[in-house]
C-alpha cells in the first residue's frame, strides 16, 4: 500500500435539493473547512473526599459545521442559487469528500452568508452551514470519517 499525502486542492464539495444527497459539484470553492467538536455532560463527582476531584465528562452530541469560500461570479449559478436559499432560509443537501473516493458529510443544511469586499482583492462569499432536519433527512454522522 502506498503513503500518499492528500491535498486540500483534492477536497471536493457538492450542493443540491434538501432531502436528497448532493450531486452538483461546486467547482468555485475554495478553503473547505469540516469541523466536528463534541459537546459534553458533567459527570464529575465529590468522590471520598480524600483529596482534590478530577473533572470528568461524556460526550452528549456532536456540532458540526460546514464551512467554505466562494469567489464572487456573477455568472456562477451555485452561488447565485446558494445566496437565494441562504436569504431565504431554505435548508439546501451538501457533502463533502476528502478527495475522490473518500468520505465526509452528507446532509441538509442551513446557511450563513458573509461577504468580503477587500479593497486590493477579489469579492468573496463566505458560506457557514449548520445541519438541519427540515427537509426530513436526519443528520447523520455515518460518513464522517475517512
Amino acid at each position: 500500500m502506498s503513503k500518499e499525502t492528500k491535498m486540500g486542492f483534492e477536497g471536493l464539495l457538492y450542493y443540491g435539493a434538501a432531502g436528497s444527497t448532493a450531486a452538483t459539484q461546486i467547482t468555485n470553492a475554495r478553503d473547505i473547512t469540516i469541523a466536528y467538536t463534541p459537546e459534553k455532560g458533567d459527570t464529575t463527582v465529590r468522590g471520598d473526599g480524600s483529596g482534590p476531584v478530577v473533572n470528568s465528562s461524556r460526550v452528549v452530541a456532536i456540532a458540526h459545521t460546514l464551512s467554505f469560500q466562494m469567489v464572487n461570479k456573477s455568472d456562477d449559478t451555485t452561488l447565485t442559487a446558494l445566496l437565494t436559499a441562504a436569504a431565504a432560509g431554505t435548508p439546501v443537501a451538501l457533502r463533502g469528500k476528502d478527495y475522490t473516493a473518500g468520505k465526509g458529510p452528507d446532509m441538509d443544511y442551513t446557511l450563513e452568508v458573509s461577504k468580503g469586499q477587500p479593497y486590493k482583492g477579489e469579492q468573496t462569499i463566505d458560506f457557514t452551514c449548520e445541519p438541519t432536519d427540515e427537509s426530513g433527512r436526519d443528520p447523520a454522522l455515518a460518513l464522517l470519517y475517512c
